[in-house]
């Protein structure tokens, strides 16, 4: 294991709350070493709804997550998905005083981008400056494009910044269940902001894709153009829909549905080879039922017919925004049904594939990560991309998360509780 600090991430979803841990090698490659999870208890939809109940799940998993790896921690990446959340993308410019770029250039430039105005019930959660320019011309709106301009000679300096706000109340309740179990919220990350670094390169972010995280209660979606992201919203219906109407359908239990979709599902009755008789049982009876597997997929392929078709509705509201989107990537556990790419190809008239971890930026030890846990798989994608969300590139400094040595107090009383 290479030496420097561990970088700690949790994603707070509907369904699950996952813990992983990772080492930052000596060729910059993320290393994943410590995992857990448990089911979610507390959240609805995205929402925290009882802070109580997610903060013993956050403590369960997260004392199983440093026991894995045998390491503490007290500062964590975190996740946070709001259907209200707003999306700023700013260019300030100024003079350079001098014939060089300072410091207190850029520290000018930034006062300006965050000094946009925000409704009170709103909170800034990110700025990431993509890149600066130089000497822009007005005519051509071209200039020498860097990413570090401090020492570069220049008389006008122009940045590209994107500033992320949401819901104050759901930032607190984030920071509120971590400080509960003795975490800090070093960062707070969009769902699909997150996603998009294991699975998107810089070539697709350049192209124009559209990221889209489908969760069990929440579909968080990002829309990246010239190597930046111009749009991000939430959906608060997911994959659970399809478990609920498949219920609904045949007077089944929610686990039962679960089951039926899990083991049964594909996402087009067309692809169906043969139809056959599936056992299932009902609400409150005890009796043995059967249904048709064709009319289960049936249930199934309409319901995330629905689901897609929301989703580009939603995009659909700036026409424009949409015409510019090349192609989709579906990540997340709601995804993870046979044919769910054509079926999304067939409603969003788009390029669409399933997501694949970019192996080349982020790996599982052999040694800490047991081979029955496929840790690269859709649904991990957020936990995954909050790791890798600290990467300078992105316009953050690297800050030193998790200490290796030495115990810290909040873990250690965590640890001693079990």
């Amino acid at each position: 294991m290479a030496d420097g600090d561990y970088i700690a991430s949790v994603d707070i979803g509907s369904s699950k709350v996952v813990v992983l841990i990772a080492d930052r090698l000596d060729d910059g490659l993320l290393e994943v070493v410590g995992h857990a999870k448990e089911v979610s208890k507390g959240v609805i939809r995205g929402e925290i709804v009882d802070v109580d109940a997610l903060v013993s799940v956050i403590e369960k998993v997260a004392n199983k997550a440093g026991k894995s790896c045998n390491s503490e921690f007290d500062s964590v990446i975190v996740n946070i998905s709001d259907p209200n959340l707003r999306v700023f993308n700013l260019t300030p410019n100024k003079h350079v005083d001098s014939d060089l770029v300072k410091k207190s250039d850029v520290e000018a430039l930034m006062r300006t981008a965050e000094a946009q105005r925000f409704k009170e019930t709103e909170q800034r959660i990110s700025s990431i400056t993509h890149h600066y320019i130089l000497d822009k011309d007005s005519d051509t709106e071209q200039g020498v494009v860097v990413k570090r301009p401090i020492g570069e000679q220049a008389d006008m300096l122009e940045a590209s910044v994107h500033i992320v706000v949401a819901a104050k109340q759901r930032v607190k309740n984030i920071e509120r269940s971590l400080g509960l179990c003795g975490f800090q919220a070093q960062k707070l990350v969009i769902n699909s902001m997150a996603s998009s670094e294991p699975y998107l390169t810089p070539a697709q972010k350049d192209n124009g894709i559209c990221l889209v995280d489908v969760g069990a209660g929440v579909v968080d979606l990002s829309v990246f153009k010239q190597g930046r992201i111009f749009y991000s919203t939430a959906i608060q219906v997911g994959a659970e829909q399809v478990t609920w109407d498949i219920a609904n359908a045949f007077n089944a239990p929610f686990a039962e549905a679960e089951r039926l979709k899990l083991e049964h599902g594909q996402a087009q009755v067309k692809t169906l080879e043969r139809d056959m008789l599936i056992g299932f049982r009902q609400n409150d009876d005890v009796a043995d039922y059967c249904l048709s597997h064709e009319s289960l997929i049936e249930v199934i392929e309409e319901s995330y017919k629905a689901l897609l078709l929301s989703i580009k509705k939603k995009i659909q509201e700036d026409e424009n925004l949409y015409r510019s989107i090349k192609g989709f990537v579906f990540v997340g556990g709601g995804v993870k049904i046979e044919g769910y790419a054509d079926l999304a190809f067939d409603c969003l008239k788009k390029r669409v594939r399933v997501g694949h971890v970019n192996r080349e930026v982020i790996r599982l030890n052999p040694n800490s990560v047991s081979s029955n846990e496929n840790l690269l798989a859709p649904e991990y994608a957020c936990a995954l991309g909050l790791l890798l969300f600290n990467d300078e590139e992105l316009g953050y400094k690297e800050e030193q998360l998790v200490n290796k040595g030495g115990i810290k107090s909040a873990f250690k009383n965590l640890m001693s509780s079990f």
